[in-house]
């Protein structure tokens, strides 16, 4: 199966890692617009897209507990590179080589080693922009999840095209996963992108969203219905086709502890992205008897 995975922060990397065993033909779209920590002064400093989630990433799909991932997660403490973590330098480094975002993923993954494909949502830096009720705009990532009240819009705040290779992965892919992650700023932003969204409503692609296990701490928290539900209404598109609801990978994590008691899982599933790959299994198992 060719498998696409639309998202962002650490669940769009948990989801890379637990799908990477299963499956020969996988690429991530990963968000671009967030501007905090070390992500932030670089694109601050650099005028470039947000490089720590792309980092994070290719670094989970070299493989936990590697050198590559002790490396390229390790973040300087001292003077002026305090804060700053040597995977997104290197990132930064490998753009002003290529002069391309995706060319310089691409070297990145090279070096370490991953064959998988990670594309940013754009080769060109853009952010979120919030408005509220009362017409007041909000810009960026951390002040939009620091508000207090839903937004009434979120918007680009500059229109930009999709990175080369997004559009085609989607067109072509068999399935397509989106999420888990902050609704507003880990899922929402690629599908600003007009061409996207289009795609995704185009794919003959099954599309598969994975809700959130805990509640949001952003300013989702304060929407009375489903993260889902809420993103689908502003964009105006219907965008998956199935829902996996926390009470459906609670009982997935139930059914494999009963499994390990006999010796029968062979998976750590007290971590989420090992219901992933039980899910996976099942889709694949269903494919290959269909």
């Amino acid at each position: 199966m060719k498998i696409v995975c639309i998202g962002g922060g650490h669940g769009l990397a948990q989801v890379l890692s637990a799908i990477k065993p299963l499956c020969s033909h996988l690429t991530a779209i990963v968000a671009t617009t967030d501007n905090g920590g070390s992500t932030g002064r670089i694109r601050e400093e650099q005028n470039c897209i947000a490089l720590g989630d792309i980092r994070r990433c290719c670094v989970q799909l070299a493989g936990e507990g590697t050198q590559a991932q002790a490396m390229y997660e390790h973040r300087f403490t001292h003077g002026d590179m305090a804060g700053h973590c040597l995977g997104n330098l290197t990132l930064l480094g490998l753009i002003q080589q290529t002069q391309s975002p995706t060319e310089a993923i691409a070297a990145f993954n090279h070096l370490l080693g991953n064959k998988e494909t990670v594309l940013p949502m754009s080769d060109l830096p853009t952010d979120l922009v919030a408005e509220l009720n009362n017409g007041e705009k909000i810009f960026g990532e951390c002040a939009i999840d620091a508000l207090n009240e839903l937004p009434s819009t979120v918007y680009l705040s500059k229109a930009v095209p999709p990175a080369t290779g997004t559009i085609e992965a989607i067109l072509d892919a068999d399935l397509i996963i989106i999420g888990p992650g902050s609704i507003i700023t880990s899922v929402m932003p690629a599908f600003l992108i007009t061409e996207i969204t289009e795609a995704i409503n185009k794919t003959s692609a099954c599309r598969v969203f994975i809700e959130n296990t805990a509640q949001e701490s952003s300013v989702m928290q304060h929407t009375k219905i489903a993260g889902i539900d809420w993103l689908q209404k502003k964009l105006g598109t219907k965008v998956y086709d199935l829902s996996i609801s926390p009470s459906a990978i609670i009982e997935i994590l139930q059914q494999g502890e009963k499994c390990e008691e006999t010796g029968k899982h062979l998976h750590n599933i007290n971590e989420l992205k090992n219901v992933f790959s039980e899910l996976l299994k099942s889709s694949f198992n269903t494919e290959k008897h269909a």
